[in-house]
């Protein structure tokens, strides 16, 4: 009686709605790739120009969505009204503006003072920022004056951010300050990286499409599809740093709060990983999973296709948000695709290939170097673990989220797991 009970509970324990669906990223990614490969032998498109390509077609397949069938700007969440609630101003719209471009100053001042934005690896970056800046200067003010009249909330990061910088006027609430600069500084950081990061691939991705077109069922084939799984990850993170628009609703509701959360998320990436990884925590050894398995070639192919599939599933978990990923911020709470699993698919996923490709506790050098080289691995592990809890008290704010984690607990794969062995 109880057993059939809890199955009526799980069956009547629908999953809370997803910011955006998984079927929308999966088009998004389609339209993406199709674009990577018409442009493949336009000679006079770099990586960087493919990429953003790639990427503006990503944006606009789900942008239509959002606009047109979701009609996210009517949701709560957004704090926008379909009819205008005020008359324009451009007083308002002027501040506005005056708020960005203080924003832009400030952020152009940092990569001008920092030299690691000074050398060649940031071009591809600053090429999109070229290409992008006219269209920028058009559209910004048409936004604004928009946004003026349909906003509810009239006194808002932007307008506070102008009013203390311009008038002396101190905000009555500094959380919207905050969040908007907040939300600023991540973008500033990640999206250069991902710009460059992407362009890279977009480069590799055809060359090493050819080579396993050649060789199907060799390590070719695997190194495409590790680009092609890299590649599917930075196009979405690029997507999701250039679109923070409240009119898609995938603006910055929050960001990390803490010291912690900002610290252990940033040294995962450039310029902090190379001196962390090669200084202190390096758990690269002299064998590779390839070299390791060469001579059972049956489970050399059952590895690598495990790898792969994490892989896949790591550029899925990032692919679930659509237009809405980032890194420290909450842009609207993701319950679909892997995330319909577990709370962190993504991280869950590459921590295990990290074992898989590196096989830190197979050292030709002796057990000591595999020892010293998997406590390295399983620090990388601690950091992100520090990651998962860092977001996870940060979401906790998020009503929508705190019914997220209850579901997950009653319906996850973990969930299911533990119920099998009771």
């Amino acid at each position: 009686m109880n057993s059939t009970f809890q199955t009526v509970a799980r069956v009547d324990d629908p999953r809370p709605q997803s910011a955006t669906p998984f079927s929308v990223g999966l088009l998004g990614i389609v339209a993406g790739l199709v674009t990577l490969w018409l442009l493949r032998d336009n000679t006079t498109l770099d990586g960087a120009a493919r990429s953003t390509a790639a990427c503006l077609v990503i944006i606009a397949t789900i942008a239509s969505h959002e606009l047109f069938v979701a009609r996210v700007y009517l949701r709560p969440s957004a704090g926008l009204a379909s009819n205008a609630l005020r008359p324009f101003s451009i007083t308002r719209v002027s501040l506005r503006i005056a708020a960005l471009l203080s924003v832009y100053a400030g952020l152009g001042s940092l990569y001008w003072l920092l030299p690691e934005y000074h050398g060649a690896f940031y071009q591809p970056f600053w090429a999109l920022v070229r290409t992008l800046a006219p269209y920028l200067v058009v559209a910004t003010p048409l936004y604004f004056a928009w946004m003026d009249r349909h906003q509810r909330e009239v006194d808002d990061g932007y307008l506070a951010w102008a009013r203390l910088l311009y008038r002396g006027e101190r905000p009555a609430n500094w959380r919207p300050v905050r969040e908007m600069l907040a939300g600023w500084m991540v973008k500033a950081f990640f999206l250069p990286l991902m710009i460059v990061y992407l362009s890279t691939d977009a480069d590799h991705l055809g060359a090493s499409f050819a080579r396993a077109m050649n060789a199907p069922f060799s390590l070719s084939a695997f190194r495409f599809m590790y680009d092609l799984s890299f590649t599917m990850d930075l196009m979405f993170g690029t997507v999701g740093y250039l679109c923070t628009l409240r009119i898609l609703d995938s603006h910055v509701r929050s960001a990390e709060p803490t010291t912690l959360g900002w610290l252990v998320a940033l040294i995962c990436y450039q310029p902090f990983w190379s001196l962390i990884s090669s200084q202190y925590i390096h758990y690269e050894g002299s064998m590779f999973w390839d070299n390791w398995l060469i001579s059972v070639p049956v489970v050399r192919f059952i590895w690598g296709t495990v790898i792969i599939a994490l892989l896949i599933c790591y550029a899925l978990a990032t692919i679930s948000f659509g237009l809405r990923f980032s890194n420290l911020t909450n842009r609207g709470i993701i319950t679909s695709g892997p995330y319909r699993l577990t709370r962190h698919p993504a991280y869950i996923a590459k921590n295990l290939s990290y074992w898989m490709i590196a096989v830190p506790f197979i050292e030709p050098l002796g057990w000591r170097a595999a020892l010293t080289h998997c406590a390295s691995l399983v620090a990388v592990n601690l950091l992100y673990f520090l990651r998962a809890k860092t977001e996870e008290r940060h979401l906790m704010r998020d009503p929508q989220y705190r019914d997220y984690a209850a579901w997950i607990a009653r319906n996850g794969l973990f969930a299911k797991v533990l119920r099998v062995f009771r």
